[in-house]
């Protein structure tokens, strides 16, 4: 595997607060993605992949990703949860402990992963989102 090509695949399918359903398919998702995206005849990459963890994990899984990666490297940010917009329209992505009138402190900002993207010294980045909305 290629030390630059590197995959984070984030797969959320269980919440805490009942008004976030539990997702079907992310972690389904995730595997096989995974199983592709480091296999090295079809993708090659250093692939992570990180479960239903809460918020302040998954950001900071994120922000490593995007800062430690190097010039010249491919990324891949895969992100499977509910995405949840704030009353003012922002858009958060839902993690474990997610609670929907407390999305500052409980989930993903999207532009906290936008600001990691481009803090990051790579310039080939993917980004996947497959998110519900709730």
């Amino acid at each position: 595997m290629s030390g630059g090509r590197k995959a984070l695949i984030i797969a959320n399918d269980v919440y805490e607060n009942p008004s976030l359903g539990r997702l079907r398919s992310p972690v389904q998702d995730a595997r096989a993605l995974a199983r592709a995206l480091g296999d090295p005849g079809i993708g090659g990459f250093e692939v992570r992949v990180v479960h239903n963890e809460p918020a302040y994990q998954m950001a900071g899984h994120i922000e490593d990703f995007f800062l430690d990666a190097v010039p010249g490297g491919l990324l891949v940010l895969h992100l499977s949860c509910h995405g949840v917009k704030s009353e003012s329209g922002e858009l958060f992505f839902a993690a474990r402990n997610t609670r929907p009138n407390r999305l500052g402190s409980t989930a993903v900002p999207a532009d906290f992963v936008q600001r990691c993207m481009r803090g990051s010294r790579s310039r080939s980045i993917v980004l996947f989102l497959d998110c519900l909305p709730t």
